[in-house]
């Protein structure tokens, strides 16, 4: 990897994913893909109530690197969290952390799509 451009490296973070679905009453259903990222949001008791945000190249690995973080915060302690994150089941884990934390607390995956100049901003901003 050390003469690949970087660019070329962080490529594989970029995902054609669905940004929109439009059903019309016909039945049919149009889908707009576009280009986006895996994020992992977290805001907890560090950070002065900061949203640390981290990008991942697949929405598997996001979802595993939360359940990760929220059993350093405590979760590996409760054994509704513990036996899922055994078990794999990682978005499982993320909803017991925000069960049992503050509402002003945050851990999520999900998608963040690239957003360039030429994007017609949405109506009303």
């Amino acid at each position: 990897m050390g003469s690949l451009p970087k660019v070329t490296v962080y490529a594989r973070f970029i995902k054609q994913m669905i940004s929109s679905k439009l059903h019309r009453p016909d039945g049919t259903v149009e889908t707009t893909k576009d280009p986006a990222v895996w994020t992992l949001a977290h805001r907890g008791y560090s950070g002065s109530g900061r949203l640390d945000v981290w990008v991942y190249p697949s929405k598997k690995t996001a979802l595993h690197e939360g359940a990760k973080l929220a059993m350093t915060c405590g979760m590996d302690e409760d054994e509704h969290a513990a036996e899922p994150f055994a078990a794999g089941r990682y978005e499982q884990v993320m909803n017991r952390y925000e069960e049992t934390h503050p509402e002003t607390h945050l851990l999520r995956v999900q998608a963040a799509f690239l957003q360039t100049t030429d994007d017609q901003a949405p109506a009303g901003l």
